[in-house]
């Protein structure tokens, strides 16, 4: 049976638009790199992430290839703008196992 990552990951963003982990299958030693930090584990990744779960991500782009999917979004903030942010996903044998996530900090 094929593993769909594009699936994966259409179905990890649901699960932080909609505040359900369950929707997200990362691997617990999920590997993530951003401008404001970088964490190794789920657990870290979690603790310091999950705050933003819920947010309604504008005009997703989802780009698969491989073991990796690339999503372009816009992240709204609270003044009404959003923020342009790219994700490159890494997925292996059906869990995420890395996320870089590219944005201007400023």
């Amino acid at each position: 049976m094929q593993i769909d990552n594009l699936k994966i990951a259409q179905q990890y963003y649901e699960g932080w638009e909609t505040s359900n982990k369950e929707l997200l299958n990362v691997s617990p030693e999920l590997k993530f790199t951003s401008p404001d930090g970088n964490f190794s584990g789920a657990k870290d990744f979690f603790d310091q992430c999950w705050q933003f779960s819920g947010v309604k991500f504008q005009n997703k782009i989802f780009l698969s290839g491989g073991e990796n999917v690339c999503v372009k979004y816009n992240f709204p903030l609270p003044d009404g703008t959003a923020k342009p942010m790219v994700e490159w996903l890494t997925v292996k044998e059906g869990t995420i196992t890395e996320i870089q996530v590219f944005y201007d900090k400023n």
